[in-house]
């Protein structure tokens, strides 16, 4: 019995053509670029809100007061210095810069208090009278070197206002000691 074998022969792989790619067509516009956009760069503004709560010590808030409104100083006293203003008396009851607001603050007060330059100065002053149980109040130097609280037609006014009054008409800066 003779057997065959059948022989196999792996063709070899046969290697694919690639057909060339056809070269993208050319397209003449005739429209004009559009022009770049131009854009004023705006200037970063920090943040100029100040944040009153009751663990900001007073020497930081005014310091901080200072800063942004510098021809202006916030005072702030004890409850009872708004009786000796209203009596005529010098007032003596400033609150030492060392204390935080809620460690002088009414017992039944509290909250925050936000300060801004388009606050008006008797919101300011009302607020912390509401807020903390303390009186306030925004103060100024004149060219001369005389100190002022503000009263009146001053406590209708916004706090950047009034600072930039103060700085035209020759007004002291800095921190009251």
């Amino acid at each position: 019995m003779a057997t065959t074998t059948k022989k196999t022969t792996a063709k070899p792989t046969a290697k694919k053509a690639t057909a060339a790619k056809p070269a993208a067509k050319k397209t003449i516009s005739t429209a004009k670029p559009a022009a770049k956009k131009t854009t004023t760069a705006k200037p970063v503004v920090k943040s100029t809100e100040i944040t009153v709560s009751g663990n900001k010590k007073v020497g930081t808030l005014r310091k901080e007061f200072n800063a942004r409104f510098p021809y202006l100083n916030l005072w702030v006293c004890y409850s009872y210095g708004r009786d000796m203003v209203k009596k005529g008396e010098t007032l003596s009851a400033r609150v030492p810069d060392d204390r935080t607001l809620a460690s002088v603050r009414r017992a039944d007060s509290g909250g925050d208090i936000s300060i801004s330059g388009n606050k008006k100065i008797k919101s300011l002053e009302k607020e912390f009278d509401t807020v903390f149980g303390l009186y306030c109040q925004v103060c100024y130097t004149n060219s001369v070197g005389d100190r002022f609280y503000t009263s009146g037609s001053c406590d209708d006014k916004t706090l950047a206002t009034f600072n930039a009054e103060c700085e035209k008409n020759g007004g002291k800066k800095g921190l009251w000691k």
